[in-house]
């Protein structure tokens, strides 16, 4: 079995030997077999030695953490709350500074943790974030019936959308297409009734709590 010291050597001259777009996408640089072995993944950001680090035994059991400098002085993320355990995240840089790393928690069930890396910022554990704003630090949030959007770092809600969503479907499942504008609008295509019939509307979002 590979140690965790050279889990963290390979994946450190892997990183070296990218070229910097390789972060924008890619799914990280990872040393080792991954699956049921273990694996060491760096997400990094275009900050010098920032990112996100996640240290696995197998895919269903990480741990994961921001770092800023060396990879092995991680600030590690506490699980969201009923798992002991995290399993291998999915990163996306939203911005050259700014990811959102998500873990599944079954079926239809994620949490999200959003790191700034300029100020070395990390958000709680957020479930199930459907889109996010990185400009105006804006999520939209499946809750049941409803599409919540919220502060990213404060959890404070903003607004509220309630729609006549075809029936037996929660909110994440009649919406079919979600993206918050560069105009400070959410636009949302969503099946509506017992036709479903797809709607198109752009809501005005607020970035203050009500």
């Amino acid at each position: 079995m590979l140690s965790r010291g050279r889990l963290a050597l390979g994946a450190l001259l892997l990183v070296i030997s990218l070229p910097v777009s390789a972060a924008a996408v890619g799914g990280g640089e990872c040393a080792g077999p991954g699956g049921a072995g273990p694996s060491y993944c760096l997400y990094r950001s275009l900050l010098p030695s920032t990112g996100i680090v996640a240290d696995c035994r197998n895919d269903g059991d990480c741990r994961i953490g921001y770092y800023y400098g060396e990879p092995e002085h991680a600030t590690w993320f506490d699980p969201p709350s009923g798992m002991t355990t995290m399993p291998r995240p999915d990163v996306i840089w939203l911005s050259a500074t700014f990811a959102e790393a998500r873990v599944g928690c079954g079926q239809g069930c994620s949490w999200s943790y959003f790191f700034e890396a300029r100020r070395r910022q990390l958000s709680a554990p957020r479930r199930d974030v459907l889109q996010a704003d990185q400009r105006r630090l804006l999520m939209a949030q499946a809750d049941g019936r409803a599409l919540a959007i919220r502060q990213i770092f404060s959890g404070r809600e903003v607004l509220r959308i309630e729609r006549d969503w075809a029936p037996g479907l929660s909110a994440a499942e009649a919406i079919t297409q979600l993206r918050f504008e560069p105009d400070g609008r959410l636009s949302l295509t969503w099946l509506q009734g017992s036709g479903r019939s797809p709607v198109t509307e752009r809501v005005t979002v607020p970035s203050l709590a009500r």
